[in-house]
């Protein structure tokens, strides 16, 4: 008797439970190894001035991969988030150019934007049943369109902004803290409460680990799915404007490519690409990674081929270690459910 229970508690104590638990003390020991090599290879590496423009460039992409963690929990994904930000930045910008005395409250134009293209993106997927890899991709091609379009060939200047916009983003409300910073862990710290502490939150991370079962026990899956995208629209969209604020300029290609960092963001955080398991501070952690590694990668000279290289070593490592974290897993729980049943 003391053996089989012994055998029923060992999967407990397996590595891809211990890694599943603790993916976030991961991602920081590998920051950790990170900065400790870049510190070597680099002079100006560690200095002051560095690792606040590493933590400053890498905000805006945690904010994003925080959007995008919240739409991969539910077991889906959302590639348009790059043209979702042009879209929203570059009107908003336009707007802001042309009524500059309306003041602060045109920041709710971007979010809006970024709301309504979650919310096409969502009833699509959630009620269309539609791939939402296809579908997000369509609005990848279709938010440029829209936004190149829109731009007629122009672009919005530095002296078409706002002091009270670049203000907002590089001034400093708490001395010596970049406004940017504080937004940046305000909006994850909300996030993260959300999701864990909240009905629907716990629901969105249901529906990502079995949405059979979710609905088998009532879940009103495409509502819940429906709110994940928008959730995400209303983060990508003012990811727009404090990309905009940060760059004083916009133009159609803005933040083009970028799709692939805060996926891989996400990824490297320890977000499962299956669904169900992972959080937004991980997701945020990943970006800092993946942004020490190209500040680094810079600093000692690296051509940006081997750097985009590097960068895709990086995310398909964690691709593979998470699909190798959640094989085990399955089978130890299928194990323990086997010798359970036999006592």
């Amino acid at each position: 008797m003391g053996d089989l229970t012994t055998a029923v508690q060992t999967p407990k104590r397996h590595w891809s439970v211990i890694v599943l638990k603790n993916r976030m003390v991961g991602v920081l020991l590998f920051e950790a190894l990170i900065v400790i090599i870049f510190s070597i290879a680099a002079r100006k590496f560690l200095t002051l001035s560095n690792l606040n423009t590493i933590f400053l460039n890498a905000c805006i992409l945690a904010i994003l991969a925080c959007a995008e963690a919240v739409v991969i929990i539910t077991r889906n994904y959302d590639v348009s988030v790059a043209s979702m930000l042009a879209l929203a930045a570059f009107v908003g910008f336009d707007l802001i150019k042309k009524f500059p005395n309306v003041g602060p409250v045109l920041i709710l134009v971007p979010i809006g934007i970024g709301v309504v293209c979650g919310l096409v993106n969502g009833v699509i997927v959630a009620y269309g049943r539609v791939s939402s890899v296809f579908v997000t991709l369509a609005g990848l091609s279709i938010y440029r369109g829209i936004v190149t379009i829109y731009a007629q060939g122009h672009q919005i200047e530095p002296r078409d902004i706002s002091d009270w916009v670049r203000n907002s983003v590089t001034g400093s409300v708490v001395p010596g803290v970049s406004n940017l910073a504080i937004i940046t862990v305000v909006i994850i710290a909300l996030v993260a409460i959300y999701l864990r502490y909240t009905r629907i939150g716990r629901q969105i991370y249901a529906i990502g680990s079995n949405p059979d079962a979710a609905t088998f026990y009532g879940l009103k899956v495409p509502r819940v799915i429906l709110g994940a995208y928008l959730l995400c629209g209303a983060m990508v969209g003012l990811s727009g404007f404090l990309f905009a604020a940060r760059s004083s300029y916009v133009v159609p290609w803005f933040a083009q490519g970028l799709e692939m960092q805060v996926i891989g963001a996400v990824v490297v955080g320890g977000v499962s690409v299956l669904g169900g398991s992972g959080n937004v501070v991980g997701a945020a952690l990943g970006a800092i990674v993946l942004t020490t590694m190209d500040n680094g990668l810079i600093l000692i000279g690296t051509h940006e081929v081997i750097r985009q290289f590097l960068y895709g070593v990086a995310i398909v490592g964690a691709c593979i270690l998470d699909a190798s974290v959640l094989k085990q897993v399955s089978r130890l729980l299928k194990s323990s459910k086997r010798l359970g049943a036999r006592r």
